[in-house]
């Protein structure tokens, strides 16, 4: 069937275009394909191969009708489709291959032309994830030398103090329940490197704070549940929020009553204005203020016991 697609009908003339294109190939390789799935699709059922055998028979009959009439115009197209596939195959003589070693040959252009900048990219991504590493690696021995200084003992001594201490509360206020593992991992001696101690100390305890609270809140959640007490936690959270709203709205109230209950203050004793120039003037001098006399200091006594 294959040699049926392929070939022209015998009433219709021999075409240099289809021989040239048939020559190709990638174009036998893509016939005989479609020509084993025809002659498959034709072969799976009778219904099927008696439509497509008088499908050609009516083009068959088609071509033998109108053979005469296109004769002439089909032989200039014919010659010029041929012409375009020679000069096709002069300028890319890839086409006359096979279509595997089209495939790689396309396949190692393409890399070609891709693999330089690939590689740059990857270069400098290279590049960029050493210069991290060697700031990284800088960065922690810095961090090491200070450290290992007296300054940096006592702030790591306090790390450690402070970490056991956190513990300790830990195991007081959120004791580890039973289904909450233990901590594992050895932490580095601070001998060895400091700032690693100093890094898993610290990610140890927060490890621990996290997996006390979660495993507590859901060991008292699983004590509520079975003693019969559904605790919703959406109705939990909206009674907290209205809780903290209210407290918000009675601080600003007992803020404005004791702002209206507080005495009026004192207002600030303005300096004495500067006397005019006549006032002045009609203060008498010191010099022009009259001596009391012995006869007024005698009479002095007497006045002050007669307004006794």
């Amino acid at each position: 069937m294959a040699t049926e697609v392929s070939a022209p009908p015998s009433a219709m003339p021999q075409l240099q275009s289809v021989q040239k294109a048939m020559a190709l190939p990638t174009v036998e390789a893509a016939v005989g394909q479609f020509g084993a799935l025809y002659t498959k699709v034709k072969g799976a059922h009778s219904l099927l191969e008696w439509a497509l055998s008088t499908a050609e028979a009516g083009v068959q009959m088609a071509a033998t009708t109108a053979a005469p009439y296109v004769a002439t115009p089909l032989a200039g197209a014919d010659a010029r489709v041929a012409a375009a596939i020679d000069e096709l195959g002069r300028r890319v003589p890839l086409v006359n291959q096979q279509p595997k070693v089209i495939v790689e040959t396309t396949k190692q252009a393409v890399l070609a032309r891709v693999s330089p900048h690939v590689n740059k990219v990857c270069g400098a991504r290279i590049a960029a994830e050493q210069r991290v590493k060697s700031l990284k690696d800088l960065s922690w021995a810095k961090a090491n030398v200070l450290l290992s200084t007296a300054y940096g003992q006592k702030a790591m001594h306090g790390v450690d103090s402070g970490a056991t201490y956190a513990m300790q509360l830990l195991d007081h206020y959120l004791p580890p329940v039973a289904q909450d593992a233990p901590a594992t991992g050895d932490i580095v001696p601070a001998t060895n490197d400091p700032a690693l101690h100093t890094v898993q100390t610290v990610g140890r305890l927060s490890a621990v704070a996290a997996r006390r609270v979660w495993s507590n809140l859901a060991y008292k959640v699983n004590e509520l549940r079975q003693s019969g007490i559904e605790l919703d936690v959406r109705r939990y959270i909206a009674a907290l929020l209205a809780a903290l709203h209210l407290a918000t709205v009675t601080r600003h109230q007992q803020q404005q009553e004791s702002s209206q209950a507080a005495p009026p203050t004192l207002a600030e004793p303005r300096p004495p204005a500067h006397t005019p120039p006549q006032a002045q003037e009609t203060v008498p001098a010191t010099s022009d203020q009259v001596k009391p006399t012995p006869e007024g200091k005698s009479q002095a006594p007497q006045e002050y016991s007669q307004m006794e």
